[in-house]
């Protein structure tokens, strides 16, 4: 089977606040990075936070366009959480 990604920055800084990694949507000429890829490569999912800043003017159903980053949740799962603070 195969599956449409849009993709994230890399994990490369943290908010000083939370101390979870920060990510935005990537682009590519002003369009969502994006890919048709096959389940298979899927290691493990991710939980994402959007960061709301001053103003919330998202829901869930638009804050993958909304939201200008996303904090990731590594305390939602154990796995994530090891693989990113070991």
């Amino acid at each position: 089977p195969l599956t449409y990604v849009e993709w994230f920055t890399t994990l490369h800084c943290c908010d000083p606040v939370t101390g979870l990694y920060m990510v935005s949507c990537s682009t590519q000429n002003h369009h969502p990075n994006m890919l048709v890829i096959s389940v298979d490569h899927f290691i493990c999912a991710c939980h994402l936070q959007g960061s709301c800043g001053n103003s919330i003017d998202w829901t869930s159903n638009n804050v993958l366009e909304k939201a200008p980053s996303f904090h990731v949740n590594l305390y939602i799962d154990l796995h994530t959480f090891f693989a990113l603070m070991h």
